[in-house]
């Protein structure tokens, strides 16, 4: 048996992804926001006015999951749900004004941090990790599922 010590590529994904998520989430509290919130957030600023149902493809969250963050976003006014014109069994998600200048302010935040945490990183580097991650996306994406 391995020891829990040992530098196992998928423990160390695992530890790393949740330091940076615990980071992240003490910087974003002061904003009001959690790593869930803006993820979903930063979606909307790129694709502003898709259905609920997409947004929570984008972010891999069940409905269930995504209305609960939804309902919060909405309730600080920061996203704005709407029926679909074209289709009324459709809800479209979309920024509110307030969600604008809370992403940039908070973008900027995670923009220090985000130099802190890769100082020392060669951008080649960072170049591999992300071809790397990507590949084990695609992998798992690809992997069937088991119920």
């Amino acid at each position: 048996m391995k020891s829990c010590n040992e530098e196992n590529i998928g423990r160390l994904i695992y530890l790393t992804a949740q330091r940076l998520g615990n980071h992240a989430e003490k910087l974003l509290a002061p904003h009001g926001l959690t790593l869930e919130q803006l993820q979903l957030l930063k979606h909307l600023d790129c694709v502003n006015g898709i259905s609920q149902r997409a947004v929570g493809e984008l972010t891999n969250k069940t409905p269930a999951n995504i209305t609960r963050i939804l309902d919060r976003l909405e309730s600080k006014n920061l996203i704005v749900r709407k029926k679909d014109p074209f289709d009324r069994r459709t809800t479209l998600v979309l920024l509110a004004k307030n969600g604008e200048p809370l992403l940039e302010q908070v973008q900027e935040v995670l923009d220090t941090f985000t130099t802190t945490f890769l100082a020392g990183v060669s951008a080649q580097d960072q170049e591999t990790v992300i071809r790397a991650l990507l590949t084990i996306d695609k992998n798992l994406e690809a992997t069937p599922k088991t119920t």
